[in-house]
């Protein structure tokens, strides 16, 4: 008995030295980073619904949230103001921020847009009017969103490179949903709308696209990004880099996922019906910027008084 009692001690003892070690490592294994995203709801940023529940945040060791906003330039408030380390929107306010004295940096990327039309905005006009092109908007009414976005930057771009003098033509600011009543009330002329929002309005056959100006000024240019501050990706590299692997993991399956598979997790991010996905003319998704295209919105943005110039290159984080 005693034989037996010291064998099955010893097989204790094994058991116990060979659990310390995996015992000592989930002891050890830190609680998952609390990262928070500022982003608009569009279906560039579908990537995060796919991180998370795909597992790819949590093998990370990462607790994303995300919280929605309805432009780019309240993102990078909520980033610069501390609500949010991360945000989601156009590539145009963090330069635009950058460019006075903000020290936003461009974290991760997200989507461009398409290399041939349609895109996934553009320029848009009631179906039996007579306007065609840029000088046929001069003294007209036209929304491109906010002021100083960058739809509306674009637009003043556009319509310089045809001759037309941006000053002969009345902005106003319309939420894009509400676009496509403003321009059927006869209240605008012409509407720089954006998806899902375009295609309902050509679709109803009341209206009609005349330009896609970001395929015009700047050909295979990056539309959207993931940001954060300097000093945060500076102090938090880790989590930054487990972040920027998540989110292009997702946004690789994504690329090559099927048609049908991508419209469903768009879907699911926007909350839109499948059925209305399938029709849109979504961006295209990446994990590379397009550094020429960036440089060449900067330079826009430069010459519209916006900003002022810097190295880009030191915006974009190199982990």
């Amino acid at each position: 008995m005693a034989c037996i009692r010291m064998i099955v001690q010893a097989a204790l003892v094994t058991s116990l030295i060979a659990l310390a070690p995996q015992a000592a490592l989930a002891q050890a294994k830190p609680p998952p980073a609390n990262v928070r995203i500022a982003v608009m709801r569009v279906a560039n940023f579908t990537p995060l619904v796919v991180a998370r529940d795909k597992g790819f945040f949590a093998e990370e060791n990462l607790n994303v949230t995300w919280t929605t906003v309805n432009q780019g330039a309240i993102a990078v408030e909520a980033v610069f103001g501390g609500s949010a380390e991360i945000g989601g929107g156009s590539i145009f306010e963090p330069m635009v921020a950058r460019g006075n004295g903000l020290d936003m940096m461009f974290l991760a990327a997200s989507t461009r847009i398409r290399s041939n039309p349609p895109d996934n905005s553009g320029i848009a006009v009631r179906t039996n009017d007579t306007i065609q092109g840029p000088k046929d908007l001069v003294g007209k009414k036209v929304s491109a969103g906010l002021i100083n976005g960058p739809n509306y930057v674009h637009t003043r771009e556009w319509l310089q490179r045809h001759g037309v003098d941006p000053a002969s033509v009345e902005f106003l600011e319309i939420p894009f949903p509400q676009m496509a009543d403003a321009l059927f009330q006869n209240r605008l002329d012409a509407v720089w709308n954006v998806e899902p929002f375009l295609t309902f309005m050509v679709k109803s056959g009341n209206a009609r696209v005349i330009a896609y100006p970001y395929q015009e000024n700047v050909p295979r240019m990056d539309i959207t990004g993931y940001v954060a501050r300097e000093s945060w990706v500076k102090a938090n590299g880790d989590v930054a880099r487990r972040v920027k692997r998540a989110i292009d993991r997702a946004t690789v399956d994504l690329i090559n996922a099927g048609k049908e598979e991508r419209d469903g997790w768009v879907a699911k991010y926007t909350g839109a019906k499948p059925e209305i996905v399938t029709a849109l003319n979504l961006a295209e998704f990446t994990t590379e910027f397009n550094v020429p295209s960036l440089k060449a919105n900067l330079d826009i943005a430069v010459r519209q008084k916006l900003a002022k110039p810097f190295d880009l290159d030191a915006m974009i984080w190199k982990p």
